[in-house]
Parts: C-alpha cells; structure tokens; sequence
C-alpha cells in the first residue's frame, strides 16, 4: 500500500512538472495529423487517414530522424509497389498474394536494417489488396500519402526552439555539478558520522533520475541541431553519469564497512578538496597527482591488526580507487573532447576552403 501511494506522489510530481510540455508536443502531433489529412482529402487522395498516421511516427522522431525515415520510407515504398504489383499478376488468391507481399516487403526491410518504414507498407499493401483492381493509379495515390505525412511532419518537426533547450541544457549542466558536489559533501557525512547520514541514498536517485532526463533533452537537441556541435551536451551527461555510478559503487563499498578506520579522514579530507573542482572544464590533472600521494601515505599506514579491521581498509582502499575511476573518466573524457573539437576544426576548415574554391 506504502509503495502504490508512493508511485502515485512521483507520479504527481512527474505530471506536475512536465504537463505542459507534454501537451504542447500532444498539441503538435494532433495537429500535424489533422492537417495532413485535410490536405489529403482536399487534394481528393483515397485512404487519406493514412497520411496522418505516418505524420505521427515521423513526428515522434527528431528533424534529423524525420529526415532519414522519409527517404526510407520513399525508397522502400517503391520495393512495396513492385512486390504487389508481382504478387497481383502472378496470384489469383488473395490471401496468397497478400502472404507473398509480405514475404518481399519483410525481406527487403531486414536486409536494408528499414524496418521502421514496415508499418507505412504493410498498410500500403492492405489498400492494395482492398481494391478491385490494382493500377498505376493506387500505386500513385499511395506514393503521395507518404509524402504528404512525411512533409508535413518535417514542417513542424523544424518548429523547434533548440536556443530555449540549450539554455535548459546549460542550466542543467550547472545542476548536475551542484547535485554532484553535494553528493560527496553527503559522503564526507556518511564518514564522519560513522555511517549514520543516511540522506545520500534518495539524493543519489534523485541525481540519477535527473540525469536520466537530461540524457534525453541532450538526445532532443542533437537530433534537432544541425549546426555547431551538437553532441557536446549528450556526451557531458553521460559522461557525467559514468561517475554517478562510480559514486554509487563508492557508497556500497562505505556500507559494507562495520566501522569506520582512522585512516578513513584522510579519505573524507581528499574527497572535501576534490568536490571543489567538480566543474565542467576542469581537468583533474592536480587532483590525481594529490591521490597518488594518499596512496602512498595509505601504504606506510600500521598494518590491520584484527580480521574486521582488514575488511574495513580494504573497502577503504576501494573506495579510494573509485575516487580515481572519478576523476580518470573525467580526464579521458576532456581528453576526447579536445580531439573531437580538433578534428571538428579541421573539417570546418575544409569546408571553407572548399567553398572558397567554389567561389
């Protein structure tokens, strides 16, 4: 009962928080199909319904997305149209023409890895097989469905405010960093009050829950971005959320400790001046230089005596390599970027030179 009331308060506060958006992207979508049936029936098309279901599968795709799918759709169509044309001339049953339709659009559309155009054809090929007689004519009309859904999707696909989302992304960005930092703030806590805070484990959800949707706005705006680098923000978040787990690896090691060693200060001192720099550009280079020290301080530290106070440094001297782990996937990360932002540069500057040349 605890747990069904409590799947209906983050519900609420789901809906609370995203009722808007969802219904103006709801509004869209409903709108785009209208009209595309409108303009299908305006334009006297047969099956014009049709028009607006492949409006909503091509809307629920991003621009980029909207545009790949569109030239799928077209290109496999036309594999569609040939595939019922030879099942109509070479078969008298219906069922077996259908059965043999299917067969080819299938085939083609697991060989070409299309399969998201399957649903538009196999409803073209139940139109096919709902007349009397297959002409040239069907074959047109269905050709400009297709291409009405998909272009009036692509309208209002292109009806994006990407400068909005990517002042969301840069707050976010902002966020996480906050919520990271608190997180280890949190683990200073968990260590010195002997593993009595307990307020680290919702925040660490709540983190990953955030970080969950920022993955998906980052997804939004490259598939929406044409110009610049619009990958930047998606690699960031998941970048980021690849230390999140480490910060929870690091957690279960605290939690598998019965009590906390002396030498775990030393952990929490480190881990107070690393939270400092948990910041988009920074490059831990001092940081893992200041860790290699500790683990050469944590080596000359008294053997364990007791069998519970080797368990306890040993997922000490866990924790501390997971705090690298932290820091190593930032590291590489920028590294990364740096190459792809080098590589990014060159380009451009072909390009230009190329249209230079041109001119």
């Amino acid at each position: 009962m605890w747990t069904w009331c409590r799947k209906m308060k983050d519900l609420a506060e789901k809906f609370k928080k995203g009722w808007w958006h969802w219904g103006i992207y709801a509004l869209k979508i409903a709108l785009g199909s209208s009209v595309a049936i409108f303009i299908a029936h305006l334009i006297g098309l047969q099956f014009a319904t049709q028009a607006g279901v492949i409006c909503v599968f091509s809307m629920l795709a991003t621009t980029k997305d909207t545009i790949k799918i569109s030239f799928v759709r077209i290109v496999s169509y036309v594999v569609t149209a040939v595939a019922a044309a030879i099942a109509f001339y070479f078969f008298k049953s219906e069922w077996l023409a259908y059965g043999v339709y299917i067969f080819i659009t299938l085939f083609f559309a697991e060989m070409m890895g299309w399969q998201a155009a399957l649903a538009a054809n196999v409803v073209a090929g139940t139109h096919f097989f709902s007349i009397d007689v297959f002409t040239f004519g069907v074959v047109v009309n269905e050709f400009y469905i297709i291409c009405l859904g998909q272009l009036v999707a692509l309208i209002l696909n292109t009806m994006r405010n990407t400068d909005e989302l990517e002042v969301q992304l840069r707050t976010a960005i902002r966020d996480i960093q906050g919520k990271m930092q608190g997180l280890l703030l949190d683990t200073i806590d968990y260590i010195e009050s002997d593993g009595q805070n307990k307020q680290v484990w919702p925040a660490l959800k709540d983190t990953m829950d955030r970080l969950d949707y920022y993955i998906l706005k980052s997804a939004e705006f490259e598939g929406n971005k044409f110009e610049g680098d619009a990958g930047y923000y998606l690699r960031y978040f998941e970048m980021r959320k690849s230390q999140l787990m480490v910060i929870r690896n690091l957690h279960g090691e605290l939690r598998r400790m019965k009590e906390m060693p002396t030498q775990a200060q030393i952990i929490a001192t480190y881990i107070a001046y690393m939270s400092e720099y948990v910041t988009e550009l920074n490059v831990p280079t001092k940081q893992l230089e200041y860790m290699a020290e500790i683990f050469k301080q944590m080596e000359n530290e008294p053997l364990p005596v007791t069998r519970s106070e080797f368990e306890n440094r040993a997922c000490l001297y866990h924790v501390l390599m997971d705090l690298e782990d932290f820091l190593i996937i930032k590291k590489r990360y920028l590294e990364k970027e740096e190459k792809f932002k080098k590589n990014l540069k060159e380009i451009e500057e072909w390009r230009k030179n190329i249209e230079d040349f041109h001119d």
